[in-house]
């Protein structure tokens, strides 16, 4: 528990916005919490009011004359500092599903829940506020795949729309951190970028051991070049230090619309056909169970952003995706799609904890609630917006290339050239999905060679525990509908080291990590490793350390509804509609072919960007 909420200390925030305080009460009031408050029918219905979901609803009300409703399953957060405040903890469960998968074989058995935002503003509400965006690479690898428009020259307007407003960082952490940035990545969006006025001191010392192994470090991470060491801001407002998310970005500030209305606590079902196949709208009902089911019709276009999770499991219980499937669970076939819930992609990452015999003080650990640190922080958090409870869960990384930290790199490229990649897929994936999965294959062995792809991930912050992702995995997984249960939670399958070089890559990052904690530059902070990791000598004890101790998961699912052709198993086209059926889009991170070498919140933005773009043109 503690490595998962360690690593998940993603999550927090600041301002204290009591429930009761105008500004909530002005929320409430607004958002439609039962079907007598809405309309007969609407011109768009997006499913899910999460990042995606409240993006594409903010930029098609832009014109007045368009009627969007979004139906989410969570509700309204509190406004409370467990969402606001950066440095607050524990996550709030009461926002997140947390569904559990099936034992994973090659994780000696283990089942390991998926985590996901359930509230308006979905992950971007709960998550640890990281705001970077992968290498021109990791997106030129989708337009590879048969998605023109959709490589980094394609996206980056996005990313600028989006991505801020961005404030520079102080000149004090400029100067005695050595921030570094680049303003013209950037725009004027709704969805603030900054630093936190707070860095802990011993990320120094952190950040000139990485130098010293002769990492070089990135100017601006979000200039397409994530990789090396780097700075990388948070999605987080200056003025308020408090967190800038989806809600306040793209539902708050545009809620006045007429034409925009907000359904929570609802949960949709199916999503309705004509003979045709041209969707027609959805069926829900109140997430309680209550009520009557309630069919809403959409004059133009059905939307999905339910998250990789939930989005392919709607679109299979409403009789699109794998035949086999559907007709197991007794659900009439509309379009047999089998790419729906499958090419599952999560970045699988391993907790290692150090401790520093000789920390600088203050450091990381001080931070812990009830602690006279801690209460001290909170103090001067409410009275100035200052402290160290202005700080996140960080904001440097490192982004490595394989040959920049596995000596073995070269063998791993020739065991990826002389395999057969789709021998280690799931035998349910057919002849289109093993397709697709050779053209991925072939990109990523390119990238694994390429100096300008990450492979591995380490962010570091002054604290002595590390998480180590994995950033390209080759392993793919699935998310289905429970066929005894269709209507319950998903069938999750993570599949991690299905493909064995997976493990052989998560061993060489241990090695790595491990290496750069015990440089001289390092050694500065005495560091000292746990016991039960010092025992690890051999790669065979650290692979299976690792199968024991990896999550398969930290919170970025994606590529359930991959954009990708049709005969590659793909689910929607480069348009975003989905194949065999008219006036259904998918906007989430489920259509994310490949996954980036970054958390995702900044892509599920620039996605859903570009998704708003798609949908007007198609008036």
């Amino acid at each position: 528990m503690y490595i998962l909420q360690s690593f998940l200390l993603f999550l927090g925030i600041l301002v204290e916005i009591a429930l009761g305080s105008p500004r909530n009460l002005q929320t409430i009031a607004s958002v439609k919490r039962s079907t007598s408050e809405t309309k007969a029918s609407y011109d768009y219905i997006i499913i899910g009011g999460g990042q995606s979901g409240l993006t594409v609803a903010d930029r098609l009300t832009e014109d007045p004359t368009k009627t969007v409703l979004v139906i989410e399953y969570g509700d309204l957060d509190d406004g409370s500092n467990d969402i606001l405040r950066p440095a607050k903890f524990p996550i709030p469960f009461q926002y997140t599903f947390s569904v559990p998968s099936i034992p994973q074989p090659a994780l000696n058995g283990r089942s390991v829940n998926l985590i996901q935002g359930k509230v308006v503003g979905g992950g971007s509400t709960v998550n640890g506020m990281a705001f970077g965006r992968g290498s021109e690479e990791d997106y030129d690898n989708w337009e590879r795949l048969g998605n023109p428009g959709w490589g980094w020259n394609g996206l980056l307007p996005y990313f600028k729309k989006v991505s801020v407003t961005f404030t520079p960082p102080s000149a004090e952490l400029q100067n005695d951190f050595g921030v570094t940035y680049d303003t013209k990545v950037y725009g004027n969006g709704p969805i603030q970028a900054s630093y936190p006025v707070w860095q802990w001191s011993g990320q120094k010392i952190q950040w000139k051991a990485w130098l010293d192994m002769g990492i070089k470090p990135t100017k601006e991470i979000n200039s397409g070049t994530a990789y090396g060491i780097a700075w990388a801001p948070s999605s987080q407002d200056p003025k308020s230090q408090t967190r800038s998310y989806a809600k306040l970005g793209h539902y708050d500030r545009v809620k006045q619309r007429d034409n925009y209305h907000l359904l929570v606590k609802h949960k949709v079902l199916n999503i309705t056909f004509s003979e045709d196949l041209r969707a027609t709208g959805v069926l829900f009902q109140s997430v309680d169970g209550t009520g009557a089911t309630v069919e809403m019709r959409a004059k133009k276009e059905v939307v999905l952003a339910a998250g990789a999770m939930h989005s392919p499991q709607i679109l299979q219980r409403s009789g699109v995706g794998p035949k086999a499937l559907l007709e197991k669970t007794g659900i009439k076939v509309k379009v047999d799609l089998p790419g729906v819930g499958q090419n599952y992609q999560d970045h699988a990452y391993m907790f290692v904890p150090w401790t520093y015999s000789k920390d600088i003080n203050p450091n990381p650990t001080l931070m812990v609630p009830g602690t006279p640190f801690y209460d001290a922080a909170q103090v001067e958090y409410e009275a100035n917006r200052t402290g160290p409870a202005t700080f996140a869960t960080g904001n440097s990384a490192v982004f490595l290339p394989l040959q920049l930290f596995a000596s073995n790199w070269h063998d791993l490229i020739t065991e990826m050239a002389n395999s057969d990649p789709a021998s280690y897929l799931p035998r349910t994936y057919d002849i289109t999905l093993r397709k697709g999965y050779k053209a991925q294959f072939k990109i990523l062995t390119e990238r694994y060679k390429s100096l300008k792809s990450a492979v591995m991930g380490s962010p570091f912050s002054g604290a002595a525990a590390f998480p180590q992702l994995i950033l390209k995995p080759l392993s793919r997984g699935s998310i289905n509908l429970n066929t005894s249960d269709p209507y319950g939670e998903v069938v999750i399958d993570f599949n991690t080291f299905s493909n064995p070089i997976d493990l052989k890559v998560m061993t060489e990052i241990f090695k790595f990590s491990r290496k750069w904690v015990q440089s001289p530059t390092h050694r500065q902070l005495g560091p000292i490793e746990d016991p039960a990791f010092a025992a690890l000598v051999t790669d065979e004890q650290i692979s299976e350390a690792a199968r024991n101790l990896v999550s398969p998961s930290v919170c970025h699912p994606s590529g359930t509804n991959a954009m990708m052709p049709r005969e590659l198993g793909g689910v929607v086209r480069p348009d975003l509609l989905v194949y065999g059926v008219k006036g259904l889009g998918v906007v989430d991170a489920s259509v994310i072919p490949l996954i980036p070498a970054m958390p995702l919140c900044a892509t599920v933005y620039a996605v859903a960007e570009k998704a708003a773009d798609l949908i007007k043109s198609r008036g």
